[in-house]
């Protein structure tokens, strides 16, 4: 029986039931044998012992196509049913044995299963070459859902191509439970959750998943700060732009435009954040972003994102004949966007 299909049926049918059941079908083929069994319990519990014996048999037999006939927890679980069912000198208390302990093999498979695929998921990531600069203590979570693998990776450790393995590993898929990697000293670290303080680790690292994907959408939106590398413009009019109504605020629009479309993550007008229902307004020599007046002469415009490909965006705007603003393009290794006030 494949691994898969074993997990399928071990949620199906417990030890506990297995037990029962062929307690049952073993006093009826007793029974049915002759009347003269009733006379006979030393008989009979032979017979059922037998039974549950088989029963062991089988387990150790999953056991080995699961890969885990040399595994020592469940070497010892498999030891620890036989001597109780070999010890039970009632018929009630081979079918407690069979049940208790049978139930242990069970959550022992279940375990292990696990802690092999834990194991696949560790040296997975131990293969990233990016390790190295992990931050100490950050955390990797990887857990298997219906909608495939999702990997929790909220200090951006890992590679494209590490979480498309993990993604793709048949080992992978079949985790019942979340695997945690904890950095430390460049190195990872393989966390359980089968203990409270790890569960709770485990339910603080879905909050900072959460809470890191909030920031993200929040810096993405406008409402949060952003810092990354970009550009600081700094803007003036040209002599003759003056007297061209509202030119200072096409031209505005026009760098904010072809800041976004060279893929900007984020841009600042003065001391005003950009976000979907941003306004830019110019009157005269006086320009209103977000409603609010923003100093001009010069006019700070700060955008994050790839500062090469930002500036030679504005290339193409710049030189053409109806521009009319001068324009001071410094490339920046941190720029720092302010965020939108939440209302």
């Amino acid at each position: 029986m494949r691994e898969g299909a074993w997990r399928k049926w071990v949620q199906k049918l417990d030890p506990w039931l297995i037990a029962l059941v062929i307690v049952m079908l073993i006093n009826v083929a007793a029974l049915g044998r002759s009347p003269r069994s009733l006379v006979r319990p030393v008989g009979e519990l032979s017979t059922i012992r037998a039974g549950a014996m088989a029963l062991g048999d089988f387990y150790s037999n999953q056991a080995k196509d699961l890969g885990l006939e040399h595994n020592a927890a469940v070497r010892d679980a498999l030891a620890k049913y036989r001597f109780e069912v070999e010890q039970a000198s009632t018929l009630e208390a081979v079918a407690k044995a069979m049940g208790d302990y049978g139930l242990n093999i069970s959550n022992i498979f279940h375990r292990e299963l696990q802690l092999k695929r834990e194991q696949v998921v560790l040296g997975i990531i131990s293969r990233d070459p990016g390790l190295a600069a992990a931050p100490e203590g950050a955390t990797v979570v990887v857990r298997s859902t219906d909608e495939g693998v999702r990997v929790d990776d909220p200090a951006h450790i890992l590679s494209i191509a590490t979480i498309q393995r993990l993604q793709a590993d048949p080992s992978v898929k079949q985790m019942t439970e979340l695997a945690q990697i904890e950095m430390r000293g460049g190195k990872p670290r393989l966390l359980t959750t089968r203990s409270l303080p790890s569960q709770i680790q485990a339910l603080r690292q879905e909050m900072e998943t959460t809470r890191a994907t909030l920031t993200e959408a929040m810096q993405a939106g406008g409402y949060a700060q952003l810092v990354g590398p970009g550009l600081v413009i700094r803007a003036r009019q040209s002599a003759g732009q003056a007297l061209l109504e509202n030119v200072l605020g096409y031209d505005l629009r026009d760098i904010v435009n072809e800041l976004f479309a060279a893929g900007a993550k984020g841009i600042q007008v003065g001391s005003q954040r950009l976000i979907a229902t941003s306004s830019i307004r110019a009157v005269g020599d006086t320009v209103l972003v977000n409603h609010q007046t923003v100093p001009v002469d010069p006019l700070e415009i700060k955008a994050v994102g790839d500062p090469t490909v930002l500036a030679s965006a504005l290339d193409l705007i710049t030189n053409t004949p109806y521009f009319g603003l001068m324009l001071d393009i410094q490339k920046r290794d941190s720029v720092t966007l302010v965020g939108h006030p939440l209302r």
